[in-house]
């Protein structure tokens, strides 16, 4: 799979959470040609099905295989009377980040309509700051999108509660890295496309359903959703976690060139170890990290659908994440799929007995 280019079209597509039509109907394309069956619910949600190709005595196991779709976002939450936008957040977006910054308005304007305005986020200048404010981080109360036009002209294309996307297109590095905005977790719907070009050629037992799921980044509602409709029997979901960077707290990273499997109470360990064991069978470099409690990903939602579903949770490590630079190693997203195409591969009916015994 062509990583940089997948990066580099995802990131395009607007999909901040609960607005996620534009970046879901593209997806669905991209699944349609490898698997059996494609749809795409009322949350936005992706589930794309491809049926085991080998069956036998006992029932066909359903995985579900999670990452979320949606990105983080600014939205229009009052119009100034001199043009300018003052902005509220969807999802977890730091506004350190922002002064600078250009961004897409997307602004329905009167009924009907649909505009994408080019603005930037403006501050006030440290010259005009006194001492004690050059001090201080800028708070989003603090920032304005500029779009360079009257008020007269803003209120007629942008209403409040339009939203605001940010820039930042997926630039190739050196030593196979990739940065931009929307890795967190557009990276992972990539491994989810990997692995399903990878099933093409390898037999399965179980039937697998990949989930680009809606709405992580404001309490993976999508997730929740997403399980109740599959109900399966168990579940792998993939997510971004912390990379190294200078002044990283010990412990609170992983590197950047492998992916994580953790590990906690939300992870069904014996699930863990078997895939711990394909790794090591098939020299994929897998790293550990723990959550203590609450994994704050999809797996969180997953585990408690229904009566339950046993969960495995693979990180991709990412530098600077939730902002517009996120940086990651393509080799790392292209072993994530490896492993897990090998862990679907080697699953056979009956599995689940080795989860209690």
């Amino acid at each position: 799979m062509d990583f940089l280019s997948y990066l580099q079209e995802a990131g395009a597509k607007r999909g901040p959470s609960g607005h996620e039509d534009e970046i879901s109907a593209w997806l669905a394309e991209r699944f349609r040609p490898l698997c059996d069956q494609v749809d795409i619910d009322p949350m936005f949600n992706v589930i794309a099905v491809k049926k085991a190709t080998k069956t036998g005595k006992k029932p066909v196991p359903r995985v579900l295989l999670c990452a979320h779709q949606d990105e983080i976002a600014l939205m229009v939450s009052d119009i100034l009377p001199d043009g300018t936008l003052r902005m509220g957040q969807v999802g977890g977006v730091d506004p350190r980040i922002l002064p600078a910054s250009t961004v897409t308005v997307h602004g329905t304007g009167k009924p009907g309509e649909m505009n994408k305005l080019t603005g930037i986020i403006g501050a006030m200048p440290p010259h005009l700051l006194d001492e004690a404010e050059r001090k201080q981080n800028y708070k989003r109360e603090d920032l304005f999108v500029d779009l360079g036009l009257p008020v007269e002209k803003v209120r007629s294309l942008v209403n409040i509660g339009d939203l605001i996307t940010l820039h930042g297109e997926a630039v190739e590095l050196l030593n196979r890295r990739a940065a931009g905005k929307t890795m967190d977790d557009r990276a992972c719907v990539g491994i989810l496309l990997d692995i399903a070009e990878r099933m093409q050629g390898m037999a399965h037992e179980a039937d697998l359903y990949f989930a680009c799921t809606s709405q992580e980044e404001v309490g993976s509602r999508g997730a929740r959703a997403a399980a109740y409709t599959v109900d399966p029997h168990m579940a792998v979901v993939l997510d971004v976690s912390h990379a190294p960077i200078p002044q990283s707290k010990p412990d609170s990273t992983i590197p950047l060139d492998a992916p994580a499997a953790s590990y906690g109470p939300f992870v069904q360990h014996r699930l863990l170890d078997r895939l711990k064991a394909t790794a090591a069978r098939h020299g994929v470099k897998l790293n550990t990290e723990h959550a203590e409690g609450a994994t704050h990903t999809d797996a969180d939602n997953v585990q408690i659908a229904r009566e339950g579903v046993p969960c495995v949770l693979l990180s991709l490590p990412l530098k600077y994440m939730h902002t517009t630079v996120e940086l990651l190693d393509m080799n790392a997203m292209a072993e994530c799929g490896r492993l897990i195409a090998h862990f679907l591969a080697e699953l056979t009916q009956g599995w689940e007995d080795e989860l209690w015994n």
